[in-house]
């Protein structure tokens, strides 16, 4: 096991670990602006630590959703999502002492080599919950697991993507991600739930177990001694394996007909219409949190109707060159 070296123990390791992993999420919220909005606030539900969180695609002048936008956007975010950050640093490394950016042409023809053609691939849905972890709430991706695939026409197995930040306790909240495309609300909440449930209320030694050994044997935080120390949170006779806190990052996606405009008038308030139907979504998140006896769990939900899930998976593929 990777040894921490003595001068950041000196610092205090678990304050300088808390920084360097909060430097690894990449992007900013800005750069969602005018594609993705927020609808009302953030909504913890009585008697659960399950956040949800609504987002809507962002109509352009003449009242389209921004769906092709969006698309181009989550598309430029496919080297971030399916390549080991040291090979970024390598490619940047390339560019600064040959002034040639072939190698991030590489890496990005590599990362779309990646998707799978699949017409009803779920893949759109996990480069957005990735964005979204990142990028809204700076808790950043702690193992590509797009390169593991044993075949790009496949999904990933296990868990859709695993994130992570360190806590100034010193733990790690470890975030499971899952994420669905449905055609309706309850079909993708009812769906998401099922496949999130057993890593959170089996354990280590359950349904996360797979990838608990891929992130010991695969994590790249793009900084040795950054890796050396996450590392350290998956060994069997470390004292950090005990400060592991599993936490799950979810994506529901479905299709919203007529799209709506979400606020009022004044472009600032919540619409009664929109508002009446959020909060049908998350009351049935609440329930399926409920029934799955996941109360006790911290989770983000992220809720993202959009005017027809196909089309969503269509505008991606071409984006991606996939069709």
């Amino acid at each position: 096991m990777s040894e921490i070296p003595e001068r950041l123990r000196e610092q205090g390791v678990d304050e300088w670990l808390v920084d360097a992993v909060d430097a690894m999420a990449r992007g900013r919220p800005e750069n969602l602006a005018g594609l993705l909005v927020a609808v009302g606030e953030p909504v913890v539900h009585e008697g659960t630590r399950t956040t949800c969180r609504t987002h809507f695609v962002v109509k352009d002048g003449n009242g389209r959703p921004r769906i092709e936008k969006l698309a181009d956007r989550l598309a430029q975010k496919a080297v971030d999502y399916c390549i080991p950050r040291s090979r970024i640093n390598d490619a940047l490394t390339e560019m600064l002492e040959t002034g040639s950016a072939a190698g991030f042409t590489r890496l990005s023809d590599e990362a779309r080599s990646l998707f799978t053609k699949l017409s009803k691939s779920g893949e759109g849905g996990e480069l957005l919950l990735y964005t979204l972890l990142e990028v809204v709430l700076r808790i950043p991706q702690i193992l590509c697991k797009m390169p593991l695939k044993t075949s790009s026409q496949m999904h990933v197995h296990g868990s859709d993507g695993i994130h992570g930040k360190v806590l100034p306790n010193g733990n790690l909240a470890l975030y499971w991600g899952e994420s669905k495309l449905h055609a309706t609300p309850k079909s993708a909440i009812d769906s998401c739930f099922e496949s999130i449930a057993p890593f959170l209320a089996e354990g280590m030694d359950g349904a996360a177990k797979r990838d608990l050994y891929l992130i010991r044997d695969n994590l790249d935080a793009g900084a040795e001694e950054v890796t050396a120390a996450l590392i350290r949170y998956f060994g069997d006779e470390t004292e950090e394996s005990a400060k592991v806190e599993v936490r799950a990052g979810c994506l529901v996606g479905f299709d919203l007909g007529d799209y709506p405009n979400p606020f009022d008038e004044s472009g600032e308030a919540v619409s009664a219409a929109a508002q009446e139907a959020i909060d049908a979504w998350h009351e049935r998140i609440k329930e399926r949190v409920t029934n799955h006896e996941l109360v006790s769990f911290e989770m983000e939900v992220f809720c993202v109707p959009v005017p027809s899930v196909e089309s969503f998976r269509d505008a991606l593929r071409q984006r991606l060159e996939l069709k």
